[in-house]
């Protein structure tokens, strides 16, 4: 069975040094992001967008990257997508802490 920490490591060794970035701004603003209200532990694009600084072509890019790591997962449609972590980053992160 994998431990935590080698979970993450182990899915960000499949994606790209962008996505790897990508993957800890979302970390961060699914937690922390500025847009309030919103869904517990979700992250909007707006809010991704404007602290990583990326394109919206790029992001997208990136972000379909994380999403066949098995990192994330994206609900709704544009322009209302819901970014969250899967069970298995969101308890991995969890129990590294």
């Amino acid at each position: 069975m994998e431990s935590p920490a080698s979970f993450i490591d182990d899915r960000l060794q499949t994606v790209s040094v962008p996505a790897r970035k990508l993957f800890a701004v979302i970390v961060r603003e699914v937690d922390h992001g500025p847009l309030h209200p919103k869904p517990e532990g979700a992250a909007t694009p707006p809010e991704i967008l404007e602290a990583c600084g990326l394109d919206v072509g790029e992001f997208y890019t990136l972000l379909d990257m994380l999403k066949q790591a098995g990192l994330i997962e994206v609900s709704s449609s544009y322009p209302y997508e819901e970014i969250r972590l899967t069970p298995d980053a969101k308890g991995a992160l969890r129990d590294a802490s």
